[in-house]
């Protein structure tokens, strides 16, 4: 057994990766399906299949630093992650995600997956509740779980002081804030330009850096890839401050393991 009894290691579901993108065993109207975990979206969206049939609940505007869609929504959707069952709204897939080998019918946003606590761990690539959710031997962070999103905004640190970053499995690379850039003073040295495309599907050629300087807790995380973009219309749309947006790369680089306490309002990390 894990030390202070967080985790069972032989309790953890696996996460499925590909491309920077996390994918977790999920049961949607019953049906089994890999999910696709986005904890930087406030909703889910489900494959036109799995919505076939199901009464339709207008349209939703979904936005991005890039670009804004309209999406179509059905009102429930029964979702089983991680044994807790729920039921919610969703947005429909314009199309499938073609580039993926295998099928992936849903994607599931931050209220659902933070609904309960939640451990992810990215040492040994998997997900499950924690024994405890106050571990004495991990490393409380400052968080804040924006009301009525479930959105996490954690509290980092480089040498200039406090980063707020915005933990968003659902971004494959992170991205700092250009408004801020200066302010939050990390090591950036220019990389290579590569196409990205955000939650809307929206595609763009990005110029990328190294960046290194950022600690979480008193460790300093290994150097990984970013871009910088203006992201004040994401502060403007969840009225807070976002210095960068933390993504999947630099969680899988760092090897941490991370709790989520919503309901209680807590984060923890253990190196």
């Amino acid at each position: 057994m894990h030390k202070d009894n967080v985790i069972d290691p032989s309790e953890l579901t696996p996460i499925t990766i590909h491309e920077f993108k996390l994918f977790a065993p999920t049961q949607v109207n019953r049906v089994k399906t890999l999910a696709y975990l986005d904890t930087g979206a406030n909703h889910a969206n489900v494959s036109a299949a799995l919505a076939e049939g199901l009464p339709r609940a207008g349209n939703a505007v979904v936005g991005s630093a890039f670009e804004q869609k309209t999406f179509e929504s059905v009102a429930d959707i029964e979702v089983d992650f991680l044994g807790n069952v729920q039921h919610i709204g969703s947005h429909i897939n314009q199309g499938p995600d073609e580039s993926l080998p295998f099928s992936s019918q849903i994607t599931l946003g931050a209220p659902t997956i933070f609904a309960k606590p939640l451990v992810l761990d990215f040492r040994m690539l998997g997900i499950l509740p924690p024994k405890q959710t106050s571990p004495n031997s991990w490393t409380s962070l400052p968080v804040q779980f924006l009301e009525g999103a479930g959105l996490c905004v954690i509290q980092l640190s480089s040498l200039h002081g406090a980063i707020q970053v915005l933990f968003d499995t659902g971004a494959g690379v992170s991205v700092i804030n250009t408004a801020h850039s200066q302010e939050i003073g990390l090591d950036m040295r220019p990389a290579f330009s590569l196409q990205v495309s955000d939650a809307t599907g929206t595609k763009t050629t990005q110029k990328f850096a190294t960046c290194s300087g950022l600690n979480i807790g008193s460790s300093p995380l290994p150097r990984f890839d970013c871009f910088s973009i203006d992201l004040q219309m994401i502060e403007k749309a969840l009225g807070c401050r976002v210095d960068m947006i933390f993504g999947a790369n630099a969680m899988l680089k760092s090897g941490y393991r991370w709790l989520f306490d919503m309901p209680a309002g807590k984060a923890y990390v253990e190196a």
